[in-house]
């Protein structure tokens, strides 16, 4: 039983990295300083034992919140429904901890110039970097994801759902792949990686907080705020359900994230021209109109829900 469940979450997990392979490849083959920057930045987080350090750590804190408190045992249940009411907590300390080096640190040894004088686009350089950290983070995801699954198969005989799993850590990695995009934002802010780690977390700290706001404003209000949370949005994954509104509140979310860092990256551009307060006060205009499209986008998505 337990041999059968581990077989079929395997198989799950391989066709959903034969598909982000196929996108890698892709980026090879397109976007080659990408892939480049890409391969720099993952096996530069792999080569520090800093690293090993924090992935160890993820996957021990996400096991002790998966088994340690008492209502898992009580409930007679196998599911992650403790991790899942202390993910995106653990998520404010894991995520900062890949993205603070991003772009501080080629700022703090002076690499960043060298960096920016490639052949490359603005975009080739973010999406690279982007796609360096969240390929670090579905590493560790993964070994979480196994860790967790054996003593969940082990506790239950084998007796697990396992597509109700998958669909659980599906909705991790989109966490993470939001927060991801929020903490680069932190990162091209400053070239110091303490700085860079508590802005990661302070940037993304609105998000997971939401979820308690009923403990500061009104029910009506803070149901509104709430709609708006991590742990909300990833409600229906930790049903084992994937909803059109859980995608795209994660995609927008992400997609603006990654603006953000365009527009921080490319102030060398006209920051320092004659025109350069009308610059800023237009990128500061288009950001607050994607912040718009997020929130409005969150609503229609909401609205016009699909749920498989």
């Amino acid at each position: 039983m337990i041999v059968s469940a581990l077989i079929r979450l395997l198989l799950l997990d391989i066709v959903s990295l034969g598909v982000l392979l196929g996108i890698v490849l892709l980026m090879a083959r397109q976007r080659p300083v990408a892939y480049a920057v890409l391969k720099r930045n993952f096996y530069g987080y792999f080569a520090n034992p800093t690293g090993y350090v924090f992935l160890c750590l993820f996957v021990l804190l996400t096991s002790m919140a998966a088994f340690w408190p008492y209502e898992f045992f009580n409930s007679n249940l196998g599911t992650l429904s403790q991790l899942n009411k202390w993910f995106t907590y653990i998520m404010l300390f894991f995520i900062p901890a890949i993205t603070m080096s991003i772009w501080a640190d080629e700022r703090r040894q002076g690499t960043d110039e060298l960096l920016l004088t490639l052949p490359a686009t603005d975009f080739d350089i973010v999406i690279g970097k982007y796609t360096a950290a969240a390929a670090i983070y579905t590493v560790s995801l993964l070994f979480s994801q196994l860790s967790t699954f054996v003593v969940l198969a082990a506790l239950t005989l084998g007796e697990v759902d396992t597509g109700l799993f998958f669909c659980n850590y599906l909705g991790y990695w989109l966490i993470g792949l939001a927060m991801i995009a929020i903490g680069m934002v932190a990162s091209f802010l400053t070239n110091n990686l303490t700085v860079g780690f508590i802005l990661g977390a302070l940037f993304n700290a609105p998000l997971a907080f939401a979820a308690s706001s009923d403990a500061v404003f009104s029910r009506d209000f803070s149901r509104e705020i709430k709609a708006f949370s991590l742990s909300e949005r990833f409600d229906d994954f930790g049903r084992g359900v994937i909803s059109l509104s859980g995608l795209g509140y994660f995609i927008l979310l992400t997609t603006l994230g990654l603006y953000l860092c365009m527009i921080l990256i490319g102030k060398r551009h006209w920051s320092s021209g004659k025109n350069g307060n009308e610059k800023l006060a237009h990128y500061i205009l288009r950001a607050l109109c994607l912040v718009g499209i997020v929130i409005f986008g969150s609503v229609l998505f909401r609205n016009k829900d699909r749920r498989y």
